[in-house]
């Protein structure tokens, strides 16, 4: 692998946890070229633009993303948020499993976004303050707090429990993938489980969940290895771990959708 600075390389990349919100991560980034291909979370997230702009298809539409703005991208949405040409994009990004939205909103109902933008300087004064407490000694009760002010009023709140995707062909081929995303598995195989042809699977499967089935495939994997990342296991294990064939596909797999390659965030974890 060579040593030459990638073009991607982040200026800046500063992760931060606190261990009184389980659930909440926090990222700070600055790119000045394009850094991340067409990507999905599992969790909800929060994108700050603290300075420059950014383009990004969220929903049905195309929105210009500048300092001061948030974009909300769901679980399972495909984005890609690039700084615009000759630019510099900075961002915080808070994400949250479903223990941070149990926080923010509540346990009624499913959450649901409000809007794909935001536009709100109360908003972006208390997000940069929640990241700056973040791993501080700071009363819990402080922390929550900033969590719920900053982070429920962007949701809507509804009575009952939206139902999940219909547990159809798509549904089973999914919980296939996660269950075996470490093999090379035959879009054959995934055909016959869904009881579809291979290119009705293709098309089905993309229009539930943003992503065909070997990206959604790469999509487990890259969450695998940023799991193992976190440990002591070098590198070309947690290759071979996630489920890559070797560390060369780590990288290619792993670095649009983090926006940094695997050493460069094995060292956001460590600072």
């Amino acid at each position: 692998m060579s040593a030459r600075t990638p073009r991607f390389a982040p200026e800046i990349l500063r992760r931060r946890l606190d261990p009184d919100l389980p659930g909440l991560e926090a990222r700070l980034t600055a790119y000045r070229r394009q850094a991340f291909s067409r990507h999905i979370h599992d969790a909800w997230c929060v994108g700050l633009v603290l300075s420059g702009a950014t383009r990004a298809r969220l929903g049905a539409a195309t929105y210009r993303i500048a300092a001061g703005e948030a974009a909300l991208i769901g679980p399972g949405e495909p984005h890609a948020c690039n700084p615009e040409p000759d630019g510099r994009l900075c961002s915080l990004v808070l994400s949250l499993d479903a223990a941070a939205i149990r926080l923010a909103v509540g346990g009624a109902g499913e959450p649901a976004f409000r809007a794909p933008l935001v536009r709100d300087s109360l908003l972006a004064r208390r997000c940069a303050g929640l990241y700056r407490t973040l791993g501080t000694p700071c009363e819990r009760l402080r922390k929550e707090s900033l969590v719920c002010l900053a982070l429920a009023p962007l949701f809507l709140r509804r009575a009952g429990r939206v139902p999940l995707r219909e547990p159809g062909a798509a549904a089973r081929v999914r919980e296939y993938l996660r269950a075996h995303y470490r093999q090379n598995v035959p879009l054959a195989a995934l055909a016959a489980l869904a009881g579809r042809s291979p290119t009705h699977l293709l098309r089905l499967f993309k229009r539930e969940y943003g992503l065909p089935p070997h990206a959604y495939q790469n999509h487990l994997r890259v969450e695998r290895a940023k799991a193992l990342l976190a440990t002591d296991l070098p590198a070309a294990q947690v290759a071979l771990e996630a489920g890559f064939a070797d560390q060369s596909h780590l990288i290619r797999a792993f670095t649009p959708q983090v926006g940094a390659t695997p050493a460069q965030y094995r060292r956001s974890l460590q600072s």
